[in-house]
């Protein structure tokens, strides 16, 4: 195969390029070889390498030897005939090629270069060595002085690293302190959203309670009228019906109420209980955000604003709900605070998607939007637009890390829409997946 390619390979070199057998039998070469050796195009057969050359046998057995035991290439002046029929000497370098097809026959490549030439290159080739040399002086002169100054330095390397240590130690303690004020700091949001839902459950109750006590009331009245009736024996028929149609009723309107105020409340605890722990349930994701935006109803009192969630009825999710109501109520926050602001008929969407193992959770409002410049910092904690007016920085930087740390998903901000804020976190449906960041 290697003869074949030889001189395919070879031609488009200047010099000369020979391939023999460690016999000195010239199997094939380039096209410069056949230019100069005017014998190499004069015959098809095969051709020695004494044919030529102007050198003795003995001195040609020499070098073949030496060529074929060796994988480096090893420098040769030799005598050749050219095709003028004038002789002139090449600098010939010979290697070994071995085949794996062919390990006890190696083949020679032989490279030839007109010794002029080569004298030069050898020549600029010595100045490189000296100035090689030089260098290597001057690197060993500079490596004893790099000695020299690491022995001086050791002393003060060593004092560096212990002050490097107890720097890292005030660090390390420092991290401690600033991770437990950043989870005090969760906890005190999850407290003042939990305030929010008990403000808003309040109000719910609010209105029930109130119609029950109205109907009591009046209830209490219509009895009192008609004991003093019925203790003056002027209690008539038509009195009794009467009195009975406005007791059915009553008791009717304060059963009523009475369910929607207990219904309220067991909305309430639930919501209660998942905000205040980090307990994991399955929960159906519809029901759940209805209630809890149910639960927020205080941040669209006095507002046009309007809400809605595009959801599957039938999705259930094994999750921390604690985690979502506190994710989806910081949105809401802050959509009301800087969103939706001197904004009439805003709306809020959340629609939820299911994909191949993974919930998405799309967020949106048609508020005044995010300007380009605030994305990039908009979960960084303590980043804020509004702290002149009491904002604190953080809403936002605890929805990304109970995202991304809570439960192991991910949160971005969408460019899909011109107008409003439009967020889009994704979550596994599972607790026993996790979604590669």
């Amino acid at each position: 195969m290697l003869p074949d390619n030889f001189d395919r390979i070879t031609n488009a070199l200047q010099s000369p390029h020979l391939l023999l057998t460690n016999k000195g039998i010239i199997v094939s070469f380039n096209s410069r070889a056949k230019y100069i050796f005017p014998l190499l195009k004069q015959t098809s057969s095969m051709v020695h390498i004494s044919e030529l050359l102007n050198e003795s046998p003995d001195k040609i057995e020499r070098l073949l030897k030496m060529w074929s035991r060796t994988q480096t290439p090893l420098p040769s002046s030799l005598i050749f005939h050219e095709q003028n029929e004038s002789s002139s000497t090449y600098r010939c370098n010979g290697s070994a090629i071995r085949s794996s097809a062919n390990n006890h026959q190696p083949l020679i490549m032989l490279q030839c270069n007109n010794k002029e030439q080569s004298t030069a290159i050898f020549a600029t080739l010595n100045l490189k060595i000296e100035q090689l040399k030089h260098e290597i002086k001057e690197r060993r002169y500079t490596e004893q002085q790099i000695l020299l100054l690491n022995k001086n330095l050791e002393q003060s390397i060593n004092e560096r690293t212990a002050e490097l240590q107890h720097k890292n130690q005030e660090l390390n303690r420092f991290l401690a302190e600033l991770k437990s004020a950043q989870d005090q700091i969760i906890r005190s949001e999850r407290l003042a959203s939990l305030g929010g839902m008990v403000a808003g459950v309040a109000h719910e109750i609010n209105n029930p309670v109130g119609v029950c006590l109205t109907a009591s009331s009046h209830l209490t009245q219509q009895v009192s009228f008609y004991q003093t009736l019925y203790h003056q024996d002027k209690l008539t028929r038509n009195d009794l019906e009467r009195f009975l149609q406005t007791a059915s009723k009553s008791s009717a309107i304060i059963e009523s109420n009475l369910n929607r105020a207990a219904s309220q409340i067991g909305r309430f605890k639930q919501l209660a209980v998942d905000q205040s722990n980090d307990e994991a349930r399955i929960i159906n994701v519809k029901k759940y955000l209805t209630e809890l935006l149910l639960s927020l109803q205080p941040y669209f009192e006095n507002t046009s604003h309007t809400w809605n969630i595009i959801c599957d009825k039938a999705l259930t999710i094994e999750t921390y709900p604690g985690a979502i109501g506190q994710i989806i109520t910081n949105l809401i926050s802050n959509s009301m605070t800087h969103g939706l602001v001197d904004i009439d008929n805003g709306k809020i969407e959340i629609e939820i998607i299911q994909n191949k193992g993974l919930i998405q959770f799309h967020y949106k409002d048609n508020g005044i939007g995010i300007p380009l410049h605030d994305r990039p910092k908009v979960f960084d904690p303590f980043f804020t637009t509004k702290r002149n007016q009491g904002g604190s920085g953080l809403g936002m930087n605890i929805v990304y890390n109970l995202v991304t740390g809570k439960l192991g998903g991910n949160i971005s901000i969408e460019n899909k829409q011109s107008k409003g804020a439009y967020f889009v976190f994704t979550i596994p449906e599972s607790l026993q997946q996790n979604i590669v960041c």
